[in-house]
């Protein structure tokens, strides 16, 4: 990288702090610090609600699994629109009318305190973990992409973005966050852009030459197999993807906080479809930059199409440091930029996990509001700290992080599984979520940890199941209170 890169990844950094200090200056209300004021519009929550679901990880894992495998993957982006359309038509009037600030108040109005304090100490493990193994990961990435060492990049991202959250609240995680999502548009875009007028038509000739457009060009028939073993297929993408993203827009505080800072309930909507159509778009231009890092490989190691794929099954050649060159091998400032959009994408996550973390345990556990950014600011330093500790501990077990992620993908399957309940059902009982969800959420770790030959996407589907098997085998063995009607909003 340049020194004028070096100046644009300075000048993202402070834009987010003045960003953060900003927003600290207005007046607080007691609905200010986590939620905005009410008084969002359906911009925001839709720009905040994509970065907020996006880190560096997604930033890089697109184009790598498309480089590596082809455009499998694409199958599973119309399932945007599919959940988008349940959680606005159903969630949302639910849950805004309800006028909360955490997602899980309404199990106690539902049921009792004890369900309450369940979701909410399950999402605070939950989050706090894949807060620390995102900080983790993308500073991984981040090295190996723009060589800076990975101690100071972990540091930088979480150090930055704990300040600016505990200065301004909920206002400066959603502001930041469409400046964020500004700078990581703008990155993809560019790159993209720059890629293919490098490369040109050759860009798709070697990606079809290798393989890389399947399952399309060739046709895969296995894409259409039913056999859940198989690594992807259509119906792993819609199935447990639709699954996942219940769990993500339909069950996660860190997501439905967003809605409840709307102004009004269509403001909430449309940023539900605002984020549906941007998601899309910027997972599509991903995908077309995996295709341009295949290509740029291809001219990199003087190979065609074939001769690339047999480099790739060799592992002689890797996806990520394939990507590295790419972005290494843009103009001077675009590389900045490309690098910024790393950063914006892990600090986006950090920033809104830490909200809703503080959030959640000031209004379901008795938190006081007056230390509401103190909090923040402690809750930051301790998931910084965290990720530094896990360098040394993946040194020392290789295995290290597929655990942390394993762990992370399984806890949000049992919370949709209860808030499904708890909205929907009339048999379930106060005792059986109780326990049915302590059950679940055991059963989710020993299926995703053990249970070795399914698609990726359907452990989701199978830790839904078990967890709503739990809650009706509980209520039906430990009886207890049924549901209290809630009043209408």
């Amino acid at each position: 990288m340049s020194s004028f890169d070096y100046v644009v990844l300075v000048l993202y950094l402070l834009l987010m702090l003045i960003i953060g200090w900003l927003s600290g200056r207005v007046g607080r209300g007691r609905d200010d610090y986590f939620l905005a004021g009410r008084g969002m519009g359906f911009i925001p929550i839709g720009l905040s609600v994509m970065v907020t679901s996006f880190s560096a990880i997604n930033y890089v894992s697109i184009p790598n699994e498309v480089f590596s495998h082809g455009l499998y993957v694409i199958a599973s982006f119309p399932v945007f629109f599919l959940v988008a359309y349940p959680i606005s038509r159903w969630w949302i009037p639910y849950f805004w009318g309800l006028r909360v600030t955490s997602v899980y108040e309404f199990f106690e109005l539902r049921f009792d305190r004890r369900v309450r304090h369940l979701a909410s100490g399950m999402f605070l493990f939950w989050r706090f973990v894949w807060m620390s193994t995102v900080l983790y990961a993308s500073g991984k990435i981040m090295q190996a992409l723009t060589l800076f060492p990975l101690v100071s990049m972990i540091l930088i991202c979480g150090l930055v973005a704990t300040l600016y959250t505990t200065w301004g609240g909920m206002r400066a995680v959603m502001f930041t966050d469409v400046a964020q999502f500004i700078v990581l548009f703008g990155g993809i875009a560019l790159g993209v852009g720059l890629a293919f007028w490098e490369g040109g038509f050759d860009v798709i000739h070697q990606s079809a030459a290798g393989g890389r457009l399947r399952p399309f060009m060739p046709f895969d028939p296995d894409y259409l197999s039913f056999d859940p073993r198989h690594r992807m297929t259509l119906w792993s993408a819609l199935i447990g993807v639709s699954v996942a993203f219940m769990s993500r827009y339909g069950a996660d505080q860190v997501v439905m906080q967003r809605y409840f800072t709307a102004k009004d309930l269509a403001s909430a909507r449309r940023g539900l479809w605002l984020n549906a159509w941007v998601s899309v778009i910027s997972l599509s231009l991903l995908s077309l930059l995996g295709l341009c890092v295949f290509s740029h490989a291809c001219q990199t190691h003087g190979v065609d199409g074939v001769g690339m794929l047999e480099l790739i099954r060799g592992g002689k050649v890797q996806p990520l440091d394939s990507l590295g060159r790419l972005i290494c091998s843009f103009p001077v400032g675009v590389t900045g930029l490309v690098a910024s959009g790393l950063m914006a994408a892990t600090m986006s996550s950090i920033d809104s996990g830490l909200n809703s973390c503080v959030a959640a345990y000031v209004v379901d556990f008795g938190g006081s509001r007056d230390r509401s950014s103190w909090m923040v600011f402690v809750t930051g330093i301790a998931v910084t700290l965290l990720s530094l500790l896990m360098i040394p501990l993946s040194q020392a077990s290789s295995g290290l992080f597929v655990v942390v992620n394993k762990l992370v993908n399984a806890l949000g399957s049992p919370l949709l599984g209860m808030v499904l309940l708890g909205m929907f059902s009339r048999v379930v009982t106060d005792r059986g979520l109780l326990y049915g969800g302590v059950a679940g959420f055991f059963a989710s770790l020993v299926i995703s940890f053990f249970v070795k030959p399914l698609a990726l996407q359907y452990y989701a589907v199978a830790n839904l199941l078990a967890t709503l098997l739990c809650c009706y085998v509980a209520s039906a063995i430990l009886k207890g209170n049924r549901a209290r009607e809630l009043p209408e909003t």
